[in-house]
């Protein structure tokens, strides 16, 4: 069942029960209450690990599957520097991750989480590249924010993410409940459509082939970095 509630009133409410006024999409600032003491303060969302029975599966007509060509698009990093995907994959096996936007709390979880044990990828030779519709100034303060030592890329004209078969197309009740929280989708990506990527990874080797999918329309649960590794340990020795 896709779904549709964006962002959980845990990550985005206000003590005492009262909804604050959005002045950040990830975080409650202002409310006609008095502060909230430490104490009182809602807990931030806490991204779950992806169930084992899930892991490496996809909803139907959703993603790439194993054994795929990847989809190949010119992305934009950082920098604004433009960068074909079909440049990285030689450059060794890649999780290439698809992710909301910077305004998702649990995405920026999963990429920080990443970051973390980005030395961990390293020894083993594998890659990782994070894409979203964010333009590239976006990209840039979610990197800066989450400490993330990967490749940020923008792909707010949706190119890669229909490569890889992973465009969500938000309906009016989920647009109104983001921009009741202040998260404005169009300042975002620069772009009109307000679409952006159901939660995906990748993992691509040094062909371009498919070698795991993951596409999961929950996205509260991630796989970790150890399940990750883990899986391109056994995807690669094939």
């Amino acid at each position: 069942m896709r779904t549709t509630l964006v962002i959980s009133m845990m990550a985005l409410g206000a003590c005492g029960g009262e909804r604050a006024a959005p002045s950040t999409p990830v975080a409650a600032q202002t409310s006609t209450k008095a502060p909230c003491s430490a104490s009182d303060k809602p807990a931030p969302p806490k991204l779950g690990e992806t169930p084992a029975d899930r892991l490496g599966t996809s909803p139907a007509g959703l993603g790439l599957k194993v054994g795929d060509r990847a989809g190949d698009a010119t992305v934009t990093d950082v920098t604004g520097k433009s960068l074909p995907l079909s440049e990285i994959y030689p450059r060794g096996p890649t999780f290439v991750v698809f992710y909301r936007g910077g305004w998702c709390p649990f995405c920026n979880q999963q990429l920080h989480e990443l970051g973390v044990a980005m030395p961990e990828f390293e020894k083993k030779g594998i890659r990782i590249v994070a894409i979203s519709v964010d333009q590239p100034s976006e990209e840039a303060k979610t990197q800066a924010k989450q400490g993330v030592p990967f490749p940020m890329l923008s792909d707010s004209k949706l190119v890669a993410h229909t490569a890889f078969k992973i465009v969500h197309v938000p309906s009016d009740a989920e647009q109104k409940a983001l921009a009741g929280y202040g998260v404005d989708l169009v300042a975002f990506s620069g772009e009109g459509h307000k679409n952006f990527a159901t939660p995906a990874i990748f993992l691509v080797d040094r062909s371009g082939v498919v070698r795991f999918a993951h596409v999961d329309e929950d996205y509260k649960t991630r796989p970790s970095p150890k399940q990750l590794l883990a899986v391109a340990e056994t995807a690669l020795a094939k």
